[in-house]
Protein backbone atom coordinates (compact mmCIF):
# COMPACT_ATOMS: atom_id res chain seq x y z
CA UNK A 1 0.00 0.00 0.00
CA UNK A 2 1.12 3.32 -1.05
CA UNK A 3 2.01 6.07 1.15
CA UNK A 4 -1.61 8.34 -0.13
CA UNK A 5 -3.54 5.36 0.81
CA UNK A 6 -5.84 5.97 3.43
CA UNK A 7 -7.53 2.75 4.06
CA UNK A 8 -7.78 -1.16 3.17
CA UNK A 9 -7.87 -1.90 -0.35
CA UNK A 10 -11.85 -1.81 -2.22
CA UNK A 11 -12.50 0.87 0.54
CA UNK A 12 -10.97 4.09 -1.28
CA UNK A 13 -14.33 5.73 -1.32
CA UNK A 14 -15.89 4.81 2.01
CA UNK A 15 -16.80 7.01 4.54
CA UNK A 16 -15.55 7.44 8.14
CA UNK A 17 -18.63 4.73 9.06
CA UNK A 18 -17.79 2.34 6.77
CA UNK A 19 -20.67 2.84 4.55
CA UNK A 20 -20.95 2.80 0.53
CA UNK A 21 -21.33 6.34 -0.78
CA UNK A 22 -24.95 4.49 -2.75
CA UNK A 23 -26.05 4.35 0.83
CA UNK A 24 -25.65 7.96 1.70
CA UNK A 25 -27.74 10.84 0.20
CA UNK A 26 -27.83 13.91 1.28
CA UNK A 27 -31.55 15.72 -0.13
CA UNK A 28 -34.25 13.65 -0.57
CA UNK A 29 -34.73 12.16 -4.46
CA UNK A 30 -36.32 14.70 -7.02
CA UNK A 31 -39.16 13.82 -7.82
CA UNK A 32 -40.35 16.38 -10.30
CA UNK A 33 -43.08 19.37 -9.35
CA UNK A 34 -46.12 18.73 -7.83
CA UNK A 35 -49.19 19.20 -10.25
CA UNK A 36 -52.60 20.14 -8.62
CA UNK A 37 -56.29 18.25 -10.41
CA UNK A 38 -57.84 21.61 -9.58
CA UNK A 39 -56.88 23.69 -13.11
CA UNK A 40 -58.53 20.41 -14.47
CA UNK A 41 -61.99 20.33 -12.60
CA UNK A 42 -62.34 23.91 -13.50
CA UNK A 43 -61.25 23.28 -17.22
CA UNK A 44 -64.04 20.52 -17.23
CA UNK A 45 -66.99 22.56 -15.43
CA UNK A 46 -66.48 25.44 -17.66
CA UNK A 47 -66.20 23.40 -21.37
CA UNK A 48 -69.90 21.80 -20.12
CA UNK A 49 -70.92 24.85 -19.07
CA UNK A 50 -70.35 26.67 -22.61
CA UNK A 51 -71.63 23.35 -24.27
CA UNK A 52 -74.92 23.15 -22.35
CA UNK A 53 -75.56 26.74 -23.17
CA UNK A 54 -74.82 26.31 -26.67
CA UNK A 55 -77.05 23.43 -26.81
CA UNK A 56 -79.70 25.37 -25.22
CA UNK A 57 -79.46 28.64 -27.63
CA UNK A 58 -79.91 26.43 -30.51
CA UNK A 59 -82.22 23.97 -29.52
CA UNK A 60 -84.73 26.12 -27.14
CA UNK A 61 -84.50 23.97 -24.72
CA UNK A 62 -84.61 25.81 -20.63
CA UNK A 63 -81.77 25.72 -18.78
CA UNK A 64 -83.37 26.79 -15.66
CA UNK A 65 -81.99 30.65 -16.05
CA UNK A 66 -83.54 33.80 -17.50
CA UNK A 67 -86.96 33.68 -19.15
CA UNK A 68 -88.69 31.00 -20.93
CA UNK A 69 -87.22 30.46 -24.63
CA UNK A 70 -89.82 32.65 -26.81
CA UNK A 71 -91.67 30.12 -28.99
CA UNK A 72 -91.09 30.56 -32.42
CA UNK A 73 -93.44 29.41 -36.16
CA UNK A 74 -91.76 26.95 -38.50
CA UNK A 75 -89.73 29.44 -40.37
CA UNK A 76 -88.25 30.56 -36.99
CA UNK A 77 -89.80 34.38 -36.63
CA UNK A 78 -90.49 34.72 -33.18
CA UNK A 79 -94.51 34.97 -32.03
CA UNK A 80 -96.20 37.00 -29.21
CA UNK A 81 -98.39 34.48 -27.37
CA UNK A 82 -102.02 34.70 -26.43
CA UNK A 83 -103.60 31.79 -24.10
CA UNK A 84 -107.45 31.19 -23.99
CA UNK A 85 -108.48 28.33 -21.85
CA UNK A 86 -111.92 26.69 -22.25
CA UNK A 87 -113.63 24.89 -19.22
CA UNK A 88 -110.86 25.58 -17.08
CA UNK A 89 -111.33 23.77 -13.56
CA UNK A 90 -108.43 26.10 -12.22
CA UNK A 91 -109.78 29.41 -12.80
CA UNK A 92 -112.16 30.01 -9.78
CA UNK A 93 -113.66 32.98 -11.71
CA UNK A 94 -115.56 30.60 -14.21
CA UNK A 95 -119.20 29.35 -13.66
CA UNK A 96 -118.36 25.90 -13.91
CA UNK A 97 -121.83 25.13 -15.16
CA UNK A 98 -121.72 26.21 -18.64
CA UNK A 99 -118.99 26.34 -21.54
CA UNK A 100 -116.72 28.93 -21.65
CA UNK A 101 -113.13 30.89 -22.76
CA UNK A 102 -111.37 32.93 -20.71
CA UNK A 103 -111.06 35.63 -21.04
CA UNK A 104 -113.18 35.55 -24.01
CA UNK A 105 -112.83 38.95 -24.98
CA UNK A 106 -108.98 40.37 -25.83
CA UNK A 107 -106.55 42.27 -27.70
CA UNK A 108 -103.64 41.60 -29.81
CA UNK A 109 -101.56 43.57 -32.36
CA UNK A 110 -101.95 43.83 -35.76
CA UNK A 111 -99.25 43.05 -38.34
CA UNK A 112 -97.58 40.51 -35.80
CA UNK A 113 -96.79 37.09 -35.68
CA UNK A 114 -99.14 35.91 -32.87
CA UNK A 115 -98.63 32.13 -31.15
CA UNK A 116 -102.49 31.28 -29.74
CA UNK A 117 -102.64 28.28 -27.31
CA UNK A 118 -106.09 26.89 -26.45
CA UNK A 119 -105.85 24.97 -23.64
CA UNK A 120 -109.23 22.77 -23.51
CA UNK A 121 -109.96 20.60 -20.60
CA UNK A 122 -113.63 20.17 -21.65
CA UNK A 123 -114.18 15.93 -22.00
CA UNK A 124 -117.29 16.25 -23.99
CA UNK A 125 -117.53 15.93 -27.99
CA UNK A 126 -119.74 17.99 -30.19
CA UNK A 127 -119.67 16.41 -33.61
CA UNK A 128 -119.22 19.45 -36.36
CA UNK A 129 -119.50 19.08 -40.49
CA UNK A 130 -116.35 17.93 -41.98
CA UNK A 131 -115.96 21.90 -42.96
CA UNK A 132 -115.96 22.86 -39.34
CA UNK A 133 -113.44 20.01 -38.69
CA UNK A 134 -110.95 21.80 -40.88
CA UNK A 135 -107.83 24.20 -40.35
CA UNK A 136 -108.67 27.40 -42.40
CA UNK A 137 -106.61 30.88 -42.27
CA UNK A 138 -103.74 30.42 -39.44
CA UNK A 139 -99.99 29.91 -41.42
CA UNK A 140 -100.01 27.10 -43.44
CA UNK A 141 -103.64 26.29 -42.36
CA UNK A 142 -101.77 24.31 -39.47
CA UNK A 143 -102.62 23.46 -35.84
CA UNK A 144 -100.51 21.56 -33.35
CA UNK A 145 -101.88 18.99 -30.94
CA UNK A 146 -100.40 19.01 -26.70
CA UNK A 147 -97.18 20.83 -27.82
CA UNK A 148 -94.55 20.67 -25.56
CA UNK A 149 -91.65 24.16 -25.14
CA UNK A 150 -89.33 22.44 -27.03
CA UNK A 151 -91.55 20.59 -30.02
CA UNK A 152 -94.52 22.02 -31.65
CA UNK A 153 -94.91 18.00 -33.12
CA UNK A 154 -96.89 17.65 -36.12
CA UNK A 155 -98.97 19.90 -38.42
CA UNK A 156 -102.88 19.14 -38.64
CA UNK A 157 -104.60 20.52 -41.35
CA UNK A 158 -107.92 18.93 -39.88
CA UNK A 159 -109.37 16.41 -36.96
CA UNK A 160 -111.82 13.89 -36.61
CA UNK A 161 -115.38 15.68 -36.94
CA UNK A 162 -116.89 13.33 -34.31
CA UNK A 163 -113.78 13.99 -31.72
CA UNK A 164 -114.68 18.20 -32.06
CA UNK A 165 -115.57 19.66 -28.87
CA UNK A 166 -115.84 23.54 -29.70
CA UNK A 167 -114.14 25.74 -32.16
CA UNK A 168 -112.73 29.40 -32.87
CA UNK A 169 -114.64 30.52 -35.62
CA UNK A 170 -114.93 33.75 -37.99
CA UNK A 171 -118.16 33.99 -39.13
CA UNK A 172 -118.27 37.22 -40.82
CA UNK A 173 -116.04 40.59 -41.62
CA UNK A 174 -112.51 40.17 -42.32
CA UNK A 175 -111.80 37.61 -41.03
CA UNK A 176 -114.71 35.30 -42.36
CA UNK A 177 -113.84 31.42 -42.68
CA UNK A 178 -111.40 31.36 -40.06
CA UNK A 179 -111.46 28.08 -38.11
CA UNK A 180 -109.79 26.44 -35.56
CA UNK A 181 -111.41 23.03 -34.55
CA UNK A 182 -110.64 22.04 -30.48
CA UNK A 183 -110.50 18.71 -29.38
CA UNK A 184 -112.14 16.76 -27.03
CA UNK A 185 -109.97 16.56 -23.75
CA UNK A 186 -111.53 12.92 -22.89
CA UNK A 187 -108.27 11.16 -22.71
CA UNK A 188 -106.79 13.48 -19.98
CA UNK A 189 -109.63 12.71 -17.87
CA UNK A 190 -112.00 15.06 -16.02
CA UNK A 191 -109.98 17.74 -14.23
CA UNK A 192 -106.71 16.78 -15.98
CA UNK A 193 -104.53 18.60 -17.92
CA UNK A 194 -106.27 19.29 -20.90
CA UNK A 195 -105.49 19.05 -24.64
CA UNK A 196 -103.88 21.94 -26.07
CA UNK A 197 -103.90 23.49 -29.48
CA UNK A 198 -101.33 25.45 -30.85
CA UNK A 199 -101.36 27.70 -34.06
CA UNK A 200 -99.98 30.87 -35.49
CA UNK A 201 -101.54 33.33 -37.29
CA UNK A 202 -101.59 37.30 -38.40
CA UNK A 203 -104.83 39.43 -37.92
CA UNK A 204 -103.75 42.42 -40.17
CA UNK A 205 -107.11 44.50 -40.10
CA UNK A 206 -107.37 46.86 -37.42
CA UNK A 207 -111.04 46.55 -35.33
CA UNK A 208 -112.95 44.63 -33.27
CA UNK A 209 -114.52 41.17 -35.05
CA UNK A 210 -116.56 38.80 -32.84
CA UNK A 211 -115.20 34.95 -32.78
CA UNK A 212 -117.97 32.38 -31.99
CA UNK A 213 -117.69 28.32 -31.25
CA UNK A 214 -118.90 26.80 -34.47
CA UNK A 215 -119.66 23.30 -32.08
CA UNK A 216 -123.39 22.37 -31.22
CA UNK A 217 -122.49 22.95 -27.14
CA UNK A 218 -124.16 25.01 -24.79
CA UNK A 219 -127.04 27.05 -26.21
CA UNK A 220 -127.12 29.52 -23.99
CA UNK A 221 -123.25 29.46 -23.60
CA UNK A 222 -122.83 30.13 -27.67
CA UNK A 223 -125.30 33.04 -27.72
CA UNK A 224 -124.14 35.14 -24.98
CA UNK A 225 -120.88 37.09 -24.92
CA UNK A 226 -118.16 36.27 -23.09
CA UNK A 227 -118.78 32.62 -23.01
CA UNK A 228 -118.98 30.77 -26.11
CA UNK A 229 -118.19 33.97 -28.50
CA UNK A 230 -116.90 37.10 -27.54
CA UNK A 231 -114.91 39.55 -29.70
CA UNK A 232 -111.35 40.22 -30.27
CA UNK A 233 -109.60 43.49 -30.60
CA UNK A 234 -107.13 43.95 -33.66
CA UNK A 235 -104.90 47.15 -32.44
CA UNK A 236 -102.05 48.60 -34.62
CA UNK A 237 -98.92 47.35 -33.43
Amino acid sequence: MSDGDTGPPGTAGDDSLGRSPKSVRSTAPDRGPRTSVLPYVVLVVVTFLITWFVFATITGYPVGLGPSPTSKSSSGTPATGVLLSINNPFDTAMNASTDQFAPANFTVPADTLLEFTLLNFDTGQNPVSPLEAEVNGTVSNCIYLNSTPTSLGPCEHSLPAGFVVHTFSFESGAYAGFNVPIPSAVNSGEGGIGASVTFFAYFNQTGTFTWNCEAPCDPYSMATNGFMTGTMTVIPP
